[in-house]
């Protein structure tokens, strides 16, 4: 988690402007650069953040982020925003490969924070390594190997606490249909 983060959402709680214009100074241009690695449009990937930071003003979405889930958060979001672009002007087809999106965070994004806290409750009710893998790939989108890595496990350990986690989330969250729908998902992608 970077401290500039937790200053960043710390700020924001006491004072939405200055909060916004530290997120801005901080991530605003990574996020730009970004977005036009996946749509190859400059302006059109400066529009998209320019947007995406007026929808962070306009809403109270950063009210309710964890600063270890902010980047993460940031990156989706925009990442999301040009696969909607790209998709609404026909032209995904041709440039995205389906098969390297990653549904888990695509989606997670765009679940209510009741649904992510939810998931969270459950992963922590989980023996402690399987929700570690759980958190790092799910909510920190990390893929299989940087969990690994992180969690000084083999790739085989991360895949079979993946797979035991992932069953029992769907247990757990049965009731839930748009869960069902993301970690059946999840659970059968690799990274």
């Amino acid at each position: 988690m970077r401290k500039d983060d937790r200053d960043i959402l710390d700020r924001f709680t006491k004072n939405r402007k200055d909060g916004i214009r530290m997120l801005f100074d901080r991530y605003y241009r990574p996020l730009v650069l970004y977005a036009g690695t996946l749509i190859s449009d400059d302006t059109m990937a400066e529009d998209l953040v320019q947007e995406f930071f007026v929808r962070l003003w306009e809403d109270d979405y950063l009210e309710r982020i964890e600063s270890k889930a902010l980047s993460s958060y940031l990156f989706s979001s925009v990442r999301n925003s040009c696969y909607t672009y790209l998709h609404k002007n026909d032209v995904m087809r041709a440039r995205v490969d389906f098969t390297s999106i990653d549904v888990a965070a695509d989606s997670a994004a765009a679940l209510s924070q009741e649904i992510v806290d939810r998931v969270t409750a459950v992963i922590a009710l989980m023996p402690e390594q399987t929700g570690r893998v759980l958190n790092c790939v799910l909510m920190q989108d990390m893929k299989y190997q940087e969990t690994a890595d992180e969690l000084h496990v083999s790739l085989n350990t991360v895949k079979t606490l993946l797979r035991n986690g992932m069953r029992l989330l769907r247990e757990e969250l049965q009731s839930e249909q748009e869960l069902i729908l993301l970690f059946v998902c999840a659970g059968n992608s690799e990274s």
